[in-house]
């Protein structure tokens, strides 16, 4: 049944109208009244067939009675006058049964054909959908930037920021106490070393959560492949890419994997894990499946949410299959191009 009407849609005309004006909604009723009749002639057109060639093989025993005692009778356009005109009424009957048995199949694909011009949305409405779509996943990769770009800055002004205007102090303090306190000034500069060398790995890190180096240098295969080792759940991985996607695409892909198997580790109890990555008519597939216990929901994790939204922006898509005591199996579907040849082998 079609939805509520919205506020203002009172009384049968109103309701009408509102319900009238969706174009899927019309479409739907015009099928609802035409189909019954429709698609009635397309299923009895074989069985009349049938029922015909059934009619002709009687008549070729018994038509030339059945024409006395009925004073004429006619088997399509032959009247049955005699033996030879009832034995052609009998092969025409035969006839008929296997061409009903050809007709039945091709009869199918008429219905569905019928039922696809009526019930499938126009061109426009499928390009509003996708304009919708893209206005949608536009605002969540926007979000998603601006949330990235704001980690960075925290991460930065917390994190490497921090320890170089420490080392500036430290630096400044030695060369104040340069002529008095040698002493001093040594163990000052180790610290700004130290403290340099703490900038320096929060800047690796802060560059590593933004693009890794493995997945820079040496692409999706051995990138997944390094995130099954750490992962603390044993995890095997089989790739099968004839190529390296595109960088977004590559990244998008192997952060999303991440993320499953961090839900995977911290979540689903499982002692196992698989990874399967492969290239399928213009598909990049992944399929990560575990031995957990399952229960995993788009709906009640942010995560997986996430997930979908990162996916989105690609026109992928996120499958999850998780039922209660597992296993659980998430599938991923990103379009892309392999432009690149294969750098590793799988």
């Amino acid at each position: 049944p079609p939805p509520p009407a919205p506020e203002g849609a009172s009384g049968p005309a109103a309701r009408y109208r509102w319900i009238m004006s969706d174009p899927q909604t019309r479409r739907e009723w015009v099928w609802v009244l035409v189909d019954p009749l429709a698609g009635a002639l397309l299923a009895f057109f074989p069985l009349a067939l049938i029922l015909s060639g059934v009619w002709g093989v009687f008549l070729a025993f018994f038509g030339v009675p059945l024409s006395v005692e009925w004073d004429g009778l006619w088997y399509q356009f032959i009247p049955i006058e005699g033996r030879a005109t009832a034995v052609l009424a009998g092969v025409l009957g035969v006839l008929q049964l296997p061409l009903a048995l050809w007709v039945a199949p091709r009869a199918v694909r008429r219905h569905a054909l019928y039922t696809r011009s009526m019930l499938a949305p126009s061109e426009s409405e499928l390009m509003a959908g996708r304009i919708q779509h893209l206005a949608t996943t536009r605002s969540d990769a926007v979000d998603t930037q601006m949330a990235e770009i704001r980690r960075i800055e925290r991460d930065l002004h917390d994190g490497a920021q921090a320890r170089l205007v420490a080392m500036g102090m430290t630096l400044d303090a030695a060369e104040h106490r340069l002529e008095s306190d040698p002493e001093a000034v040594r163990a000052l500069l180790a610290e700004a070393r130290e403290s340099s060398s703490k900038a320096l790995e929060e800047l690796r890190d802060l560059v590593r959560g933004i693009h890794p180096p493995v997945l820079a240098d040496r692409g999706l295969a051995d990138a997944v492949r390094a995130l099954a080792m750490v992962c603390p759940v044993r995890t095997e991985v089989h790739v099968d890419l004839p190529g390296r996607p595109e960088m977004p695409v590559e990244s998008a892909a192997y952060f999303a994997i991440s993320e499953i198997l961090t839900n995977v580790a911290k979540h689903s109890g499982a002692d196992r894990a698989w990874i399967d990555l492969r290239y399928d008519r213009g598909m990049l597939r992944i399929t990560v499946t575990d031995d957990g216990q399952g229960g995993a929901d788009v709906s009640r994790g942010t995560g997986l949410r996430g997930i979908e939204r990162r996916l989105a922006t690609f026109d992928g898509v996120l499958a999850v299959n998780s039922p209660v005591n597992g296993p659980t199996m998430v599938t991923m579907e990103l379009p892309c191009v392999l432009p690149s040849p294969k750098t590793t082998s799988s």
